[in-house]
């Protein structure tokens, strides 16, 4: 966050989209101080200030969001000499691959003046996409588990498979938590090589890209990512 707010009143300048991974409430925080005080935009009763949230961010939503970029501002801004802006906060535990392939359409033409800020607890986006944003990661750490994945037998694996599962069944987890497992699977393959870990690497490629199918089984995918890292 100090480094977009440290970039901004360098350039003036704000990019089109950025991606926070971070604690909803510490980042939204930080945001609406940021929009109030360094870019002088009214939060309260104002029709260009979007904060929306989402378990699940759909294709349906992501077309939505897509038309009010499109359509023009209705303030200006507090500074008369200054271009108005329109900001849309999203809140997100997970984004469907074809949510992400239809907010690819609207970053990759930009409409001027308009500016996504996309908060998640985990990195959830898909390589594409996120080469689109300006991400800003690790707002707040989160505590290093005790032992790695990859150090743990198959059977005890596969009981963290069965406890995120049944979670998400139980509405008390959601995929956002798959995807948590996955990205710190990666961490600790990286941290092994990449030319030694080249091969499980490409498993958790393409673990990702099936998660982000809308009904994609879980489970099964799980299990077999933790069979084959």
């Amino acid at each position: 966050m100090n480094n977009l707010i440290d970039s901004f009143k360098k350039s003036q300048t704000l990019h089109h989209a950025y991606f926070i991974v971070g604690k909803y409430d510490e980042v939204s925080q930080k945001l609406n101080s940021f929009f109030e005080n360094d870019l002088g935009i009214r939060i309260a009763g104002n029709p260009d200030y979007w904060q929306v949230n989402f378990k699940t961010l759909t294709i349906d939503e992501a077309r939505d969001l897509a038309l009010s970029a499109g359509r023009k501002s209705f303030e200006k801004h507090l500074e008369a000499e200054l271009p108005s802006r329109k900001i849309f906060v999203i809140q997100t535990d997970f984004i469907t691959e074809e949510a992400q392939n239809s907010l690819l359409k609207t970053f990759e033409e930009p409409t001027p003046g308009t500016h996504f800020f996309i908060i998640s607890p985990q990195d959830i986006l898909l390589p594409t996409l996120r080469s689109r944003v300006q991400v800003i990661s690790n707002f707040s750490k989160s505590q290093p588990m005790s032992r790695t994945v990859l150090d743990m037998k198959i059977a005890e694996r596969l009981v963290m498979v069965k406890e995120i599962t049944e979670g998400i069944n139980d509405e008390e987890k959601t995929k956002q938590d798959a995807v948590a497992l996955l990205n710190q699977i990666e961490t600790e393959l990286y941290k092994k090589g990449v030319e030694k870990s080249a091969q499980s690497l490409k498993v958790c490629e393409e673990t990702r890209m099936s998660l982000y199918d809308r009904g994609a089984p879980i489970k099964i995918i799980l299990e077999n990512l933790m069979l084959s890292v």
